[in-house]
């Protein structure tokens, strides 16, 4: 019996090494075209997952390029997971931790890959509501996430060109409305910071005020304040900020 498995687990590892790389690899003891079919199968199933999180990043490359990524993924990565959305993380996973030279060659696709994630992450995840609290500080109401990038890749669309890619530092936030719909906001460096700090904890409109004074001292008391009821009206017509006035 042991013979007998050790011949199977042989002949197993061998039939994965075909399915992953069938022009060096030894043709396991199968027919060929049996072996095709499956192989192809099971490499569109892959790609097509990748290609419907991608679409931006797949449509701004050269197609020869996106085939080369999807074939050395396919090759070489070890997916610990057959599932929709852990394949396509563990795609751009991949190509961040081996440094592949294609991120060097485009500067920007790391953060398209990410942003383009991200979409499928807020559509999927499950968000918790977050407990109101009763009190005089204010408070998001929704969870939210703060980003900065580069490039403007939360603009990009499957028409975008090479000829439109440029760098553009910006920060943006991101959350999911009552309606379920994933939001995007643009924001100053300013509010970015003081939205990040709302998210972990509620904060009291004078301790939003010392922090900003604190983070741009060059402000007069006035445009501190300016700055201050610009960011409650934004939170506000979002539907982001709560603030429960104690009797």
């Amino acid at each position: 019996m042991t013979v007998k498995k050790s011949t199977f687990q042989m002949t197993q590892q061998q039939f994965c090494r075909w399915i992953r790389e069938p022009d060096i690899e030894q043709i396991p003891t199968f027919p060929l075209e049996r072996m095709q079919i499956y192989r192809d199968l099971l490499f569109n199933n892959v790609c097509s997952f990748i290609n419907l999180v991608y679409p931006v990043a797949r449509s701004i490359l050269p197609e020869a390029q996106w085939q080369s990524l999807l074939q050395a993924f396919f090759q070489k990565a070890k997916c610990q997971s057959p599932l929709y959305n852990d394949i396509s993380l563990q795609f751009r996973e991949y190509l961040a931790d081996h440094q592949h030279p294609i991120l060097q060659e485009y500067p920007w696709l790391e953060e398209l890959l990410q942003f383009e994630w991200l979409e499928l992450y807020l559509d999927t995840v499950e968000i918790e509501e977050i407990r109101l609290i009763q009190s005089t500080t204010w408070q998001l109401t929704r969870k939210v996430w703060v980003l900065v990038y580069r490039y403007p890749v939360y603009r990009w669309t499957t028409a975008t060109t090479f000829a439109q890619i440029e760098p553009t530092p910006s920060a943006i936030m991101v959350w999911r409305d009552d309606q379920d719909k994933v939001c995007i906001e643009s924001l100053s460096p300013l509010f970015a910071m003081l939205i990040e700090q709302l998210s972990f904890k509620p904060y009291s409109e004078i301790e939003l005020y010392d922090l900003i004074q604190s983070v741009v001292p060059d402000l007069s008391e006035q445009e501190t304040r300016v700055q201050l009821d610009e960011l409650i009206m934004l939170l506000t017509q979002l539907r982001l900020l709560n603030n429960l006035e104690l009797p």
